[in-house]
């Protein structure tokens, strides 16, 4: 582990952080917000002017139209090889995962601005730079690898008398793990085969920094279901009327409502991670801004613990606060009635605050 002590420069940096914490965390909620509402119109849009075809029909009576379709596909090219391990499997897409064993640093800074380094050894399928850790020497990774990531896709995919999209085919799921020795993957000098890795580590329970583990990850759909707007034999993206671009598919035989309702769900989903990734970056920024009051707290005998304790619970309710500001001013052009419900909780939030504060000022001056 490695110590590093700045107490005034950790000060004035945590400060410095606290303000980007917050300008970045509010400009987050203001995007997501925005975003949020142009993905619910343009949903809605797709549900009003979908439609349902089959794969066998004429792909010129429906030229330009948002349409859903499903149904069994077929791989026209050949099976696919990796060049540098050869094998081969009839798929749509296939990608080689190529991980390293290498150093990771954490860090963590206490109360009084000191940091302390730890180190740890992770497998990650990117270089991480050891030239920039705080304890170097003995913690170096290599800087470059012999074998790299690579990801090869299907020429031609048909769907009926349809053709997938380079961009559809690129987006179809590679969850299914190729199994290297069912597959014919052989293993150059220096590596074996252990199980779904192709390795060259002695013990793969115990590995060495530098060493490798390879996976092949591919997509073993036979159907597939997806909304988009058809060009030609091949499909584009529709382009909805916020500027969203629509080109959905997934693996299976699912109905139009069905595959909508994942559309919302995943929109749902996306919105509630940028609102609590802003939220919590505001909190941390405010935090940021009161270490010092909180330092100053502790040395009040007695009712130091008290007051850093309303200090931090007025920061989460000054974060809080302004959270819901933002997403209520975002929200109020386009949903009226939650915009108003969320300013006026602010409001209450905001009197709470005030009134916590003054309790806090009476504690300092009985102090």
């Amino acid at each position: 582990m490695a110590k590093k002590n700045s107490k005034n420069g950790g000060i004035i940096g945590g400060i410095v952080g606290g303000l980007i914490m917050i300008v970045v965390g509010t400009g987050l909620l203001w995007w997501n917000e925005g975003n949020n509402v142009r993905n619910i119109k343009t949903t809605n849009e797709v549900e009003a002017n979908v439609v349902d075809i089959v794969s066998d029909s004429d792909p010129s009576e429906y030229e330009g139209k948002l349409v859903s379709v499903s149904g069994k596909i077929t791989v026209v090219d050949e099976d696919m090889t990796d060049p540098d391990f050869g094998g081969s499997v009839h798929t749509a897409a296939l990608k080689r995962v190529v991980e390293i064993d290498q150093w990771e640093e954490d860090s963590d800074t206490d109360d009084d601005g000191d940091t302390t380094y730890s180190y740890k050894k992770v497998w990650s399928d990117r270089l991480i730079d050891s030239s920039d850790f705080a304890r170097s020497s003995g913690h170096e990774n290599p800087a470059s690898v012999l074998y790299q990531n690579a990801a090869a896709y299907a020429e031609q995919v048909t769907l009926g008398n349809y053709h997938l999209s380079d961009l559809q085919i690129q987006n179809m799921d590679t969850d299914a793990v190729l199994n290297p020795t069912s597959a014919g993957l052989t293993a150059p000098e220096g590596f074996v085969i252990s199980g779904s890795y192709v390795t060259n580590a002695a013990d793969l329970s115990k590995p060495q920094i530098g060493d490798l583990r390879i996976t092949w990850q591919y997509n073993d759909w036979k159907e597939v279901s997806l909304i988009a707007q058809p060009v030609g034999t091949t499909f584009t993206s529709y382009v909805s009327q916020q500027g969203k671009r629509v080109n959905y598919i997934t693996g299976g035989i699912h109905t139009t409502a069905e595959m909508i309702t994942a559309m919302r769900e995943q929109d749902k989903m996306m919105k509630w991670i940028f609102r609590g990734l802003g939220a919590f970056m505001i909190f941390i920024g405010y935090l940021s801004l009161i270490t010092p009051l909180t330092k100053l707290a502790s040395f009040i005998p007695l009712l130091g613990g008290v007051i850093n304790g309303l200090l931090i619970l007025v920061e989460f309710l000054i974060a809080l606060v302004h959270s819901l500001l933002i997403i209520a001013v975002a929200w109020i052009r386009f949903r009226p009635v939650l915009g108003i419900c969320l300013l006026a909780a602010c409001v209450g939030l905001g009197f709470l605050a005030t009134l916590l504060m003054k309790k806090r000022k009476a504690a300092l001056a009985a102090a």
